[in-house]
């Protein structure tokens, strides 16, 4: 296989499908600034636990399901999205075996299965920012926007420039960079959109979304040094 095959859409979603299916753990636990976007409160970011009751919420790239649980169990109707039916498949099947009632459906960031405005709130734990050939950042923007109704909650993480994933990355421009050394081996060739300060982010999505309460994590996992911005916004009305 030459490297641009390798590179190739096909076979990075492969090298998740595998990696997903190798992993595939019975119990998953939920993200730390998951929790914290959702439970806590905080000087810029403050939340109501009963709001989120009866709810639509989309997962996007929920990859394992490790965040279904908690979205579930406050009360909103969980649906997740992921780029291969391998990947959906599996989760599902997790799910139900948690217990856990969940929708998914294979999606990419810039193309979503879901009708306008058909959710109340999205979450998107390390995954809105992967940007498909062919595409940019603004479509991942104008996708998302378009499947929310106007007030919805728009929970995100986001890379910081400096993180681990980022090392040797070409620059594509505008902030879209393509990995190159990927310490797990999984994203080498995708390319991302990365943010250097709060402004960036604010600019890229406005004025699909406002009200941004904006902070950001920074921490080393054992020489993992991994960099994101945590973000909630609103789908402008």
């Amino acid at each position: 296989m030459t490297d641009e095959e390798r590179k190739s859409p096909a076979a990075i979603d492969g090298t998740y499908g595998a990696f997903y299916q190798k992993r595939n753990p019975a119990h998953v636990y939920p993200v730390e600034f998951v929790v914290r976007a959702y439970l806590g409160n905080y000087p810029r970011h403050k939340t109501d636990a009963a709001s989120y009751h009866g709810k639509r919420v989309l997962d996007l790239g929920c990859g394992d399901g490790r965040n279904m649980p908690l979205l579930r169990n406050l009360g909103m109707e969980v649906h997740g999205t992921e780029i291969s039916q391998e990947i959906c498949d599996l989760t599902t099947a997790r799910m139900k075996n948690l217990g856990i009632e969940a929708t998914l459906a294979v999606g990419r960031n810039h193309a979503l299965p879901y009708p306008d405005g058909f959710f109340d709130n999205v979450l998107a734990c390390h995954a809105c920012y992967y940007v498909d050939p062919g595409t940019r950042f603004p479509d991942n923007v104008r996708e998302i926007a378009r499947v929310m109704r106007p007030g919805g909650s728009f929970v995100f993480s986001a890379p910081i420039g400096t993180t681990y994933v980022l090392r040797e990355a070409k620059d594509h421009g505008d902030g879209h960079m393509e990995i190159a050394a990927d310490p797990y081996g999984l994203r080498n060739g995708y390319v991302l959109k990365k943010f250097d300060n709060e402004a960036e982010i604010v600019n890229a999505l406005s004025p699909a979304f406002t009200d941004f309460e904006i902070g950001s994590c920074r921490n080393d996992f054992w020489g993992i040094e991994e960099h994101v911005w945590t973000v909630a916004c609103r789908k402008a009305g």
